[in-house]
């Protein structure tokens, strides 16, 4: 494996009983780059990232992290920034308190606490109660517990969800910033225009396979393609339609943040 290569699987696996949930999925992931893992509900996006992160044993392959199997030595973790499936914190401390709770664990400097209620816009809600923030502040704040210890890889499932447009665009320009640094970014989503405006390269999958996977460039020429020869033309207006609607609802709610 490339020294470049901080993320990888071979022929991984993972079946419950008959179920393949995850079949035979080969991936490589370089250093400061932002993978999208592009997948509908139910395609086997979250199975994976657990897999990565070693919270379920794989039926078969590995999975190598830093260039080292991941397995009883743990020290990577310690490297590592996640948010799997849903936004979780003690609801009965506050933002501050459940990441300054965060950084002991980590071993974070005390800034860092400031530094990423700033960078995820919880100010407003520090002295909240976790229990009390809306959805997207929660997700937020998952955020925000994933990156408080500086991590180099970022593996992050659904990291969009709950955020309303503004904060989905604050979002994708935090982790396009901490790639261009050097982070390596791998995150799952079923939102197309999610990933499309973020990732490097994207892979699909299906049913547990790996079904496609190339560089965002390639893949949005043969989704332009496509669109062109499969679409009729009302199909297409509509899309565009939907488009300007998000850029004009931006440019209404953060004109900072639409261009």
């Amino acid at each position: 494996m490339g020294s470049d290569i901080v993320l990888a699987t071979t022929a991984l696996a993972k079946h419950y009983g008959r179920v393949r949930a995850v079949d035979g999925i080969d991936l490589e992931v370089r250093r400061g780059e932002v993978y999208g893992f592009l997948g509908r509900n139910g395609a086997g996006k979250t199975t994976t990232i657990r897999m990565l992160l070693g919270l379920i044993r794989p039926s078969a392959g590995s999975v190598q992290v830093f260039g080292r199997p991941i397995g009883g030595d743990q020290e990577w973790l310690r490297r590592v920034g996640f948010l799997v499936e849903s936004a979780t914190a003690y609801a009965s401390l506050t933002v501050t308190e459940n990441l300054d709770l965060q950084r002991r664990l980590t071993g974070a400097p005390r800034q860092r606490v400031a530094d990423v209620i700033e960078q995820l816009g919880l100010a407003p809600y520090a002295g909240r109660r976790a229990g009390r923030l809306s959805l997207g502040n929660k997700q937020r704040l998952s955020l925000a517990r994933a990156l408080l210890h500086s991590p180099q890889l970022l593996i992050l499932d659904e990291p969009a969800n709950a955020l309303d447009p503004a904060g989905i665009v604050e979002v994708r320009e935090l982790l396009r910033s901490l790639a261009d640094q050097g982070v390596t970014v791998f995150m799952s989503s079923h939102i197309l225009a999610e990933v499309a405006h973020l990732a490097d390269r994207i892979g699909i999958v299906d049913a547990g396979v790996l079904v496609e996977e190339a560089p965002r460039e390639v893949l949005a020429a043969r989704a332009r393609a496509y669109v062109q020869d499969s679409f009729t033309a009302g199909e297409r207006e509509e899309a565009l339609l939907t488009a300007d609607l998000e850029r004009y609802f931006l440019a209404r709610t953060n004109p900072e943040a639409s261009r």
